[in-house]
């Protein structure tokens, strides 16, 4: 069966206020209990970005204090190459299974060369067994990681390439990726498309809907592996996302886990921020009428 993994949520105080530890390994075990395999700290959905260096750090570490069976796969990529390097170091000698690496996000349009330039970098400094899984998200990155690259890694560091998360929305590209590189584990990052994706082959999907309903998309996975039809569950799965589009996912996600998952209230950082108590109320009658 594919597996399913939570690109979890970082929990903060305030906008402008600490993580929440404590909130952690609450939702660590939710997950756990609600048909997660792993969880994905510290990437998009959790806000990596808006982290500092040392808290990506203690979030990593909360997590795999805190992992009881769940896979982690820590999101290490920052901009400069010195941090993606440290921070993939960093989650993998501390036991994280796989680093997911964004491609260095500042500067855009970087040749092939360039962007295969700094993914060998953090690859010659691995540790020994380590791994990382590259981070297609050219909505969010501006940046593709192009098949030109992916050959060039396998060409000098076949060994150091898990596989890849393609949150590129095209589920044509991510059915290339599976049929092209068989040797690499493909997950695709957009829950409408998973039962897609699954037919295609892949290895399963990397999701923020996952940090608040996990049973609906692991319904979409054990349909497929039973060979039933999929497409029931995968409308659920399909609409649940649509309803997290008007105030954006990780606002709408922060709104929507409290009261389903039974976990304090936790708020996104700066620049993003809450939603209003009544678009929240809105968004959890429309979640629960799905």
């Amino acid at each position: 069966m594919g597996e399913l993994f939570a690109a979890s949520l970082t929990p903060f105080a305030s906008p402008g206020g600490g993580v929440d530890h404590d909130w952690i390994p609450r939702h660590l075990r939710w997950l756990e209990a609600n048909g997660v395999d792993g969880v994905v700290p510290c990437g998009t959905t959790g806000e990596g970005p808006s982290l500092g260096f040392d808290e990506r750090k203690a979030v990593i570490d909360s997590v795999l204090a805190h992992r009881g069976k769940l896979r982690v796969f820590a999101g290490t990529g920052c901009v400069a190459l010195p941090e993606t390097i440290a921070a993939t170091r960093y989650a993998l000698e501390r036991g994280a299974d796989v680093a997911l690496v964004l491609p260095p996000y500042y500067f855009k349009n970087p040749s092939d060369a360039g962007l295969l330039a700094f993914y060998r970098a953090v690859c010659d400094a691995l540790p020994p067994g380590g791994q990382i899984m590259l981070y297609h998200i050219p909505p969010i990155s501006q940046i593709a990681i192009p098949t030109a690259v992916i050959d060039g890694l396998l060409a000098s560091h076949p060994a150091a390439i898990y596989g890849l998360k393609d949150s590129g929305g095209d589920p044509e590209h991510t059915a290339m990726l599976i049929a092209r590189y068989p040797q690499l584990k493909i997950f695709t990052g957009g829950a409408p498309l998973l039962a897609r994706a699954l037919a295609d082959g892949a290895a399963g999907g990397i999701f923020a809907l996952a940090n608040v309903f996990p049973r609906e998309l692991r319904a979409v996975l054990s349909a497929h592996a039973a060979g039933d039809n999929t497409a029931t569950a995968q409308r659920k799965a399909t609409a649940l996302s649509d309803l997290l589009k008007k105030h954006g996912a990780i606002p709408s996600l922060k709104a929507l886990v409290s009261p389903i998952a039974d976990l304090p209230a936790t708020s996104p950082r700066a620049p993003l921020v809450s939603l209003a108590e009544a678009d929240a109320a809105t968004l959890l009658a429309q979640a629960r009428s799905v």
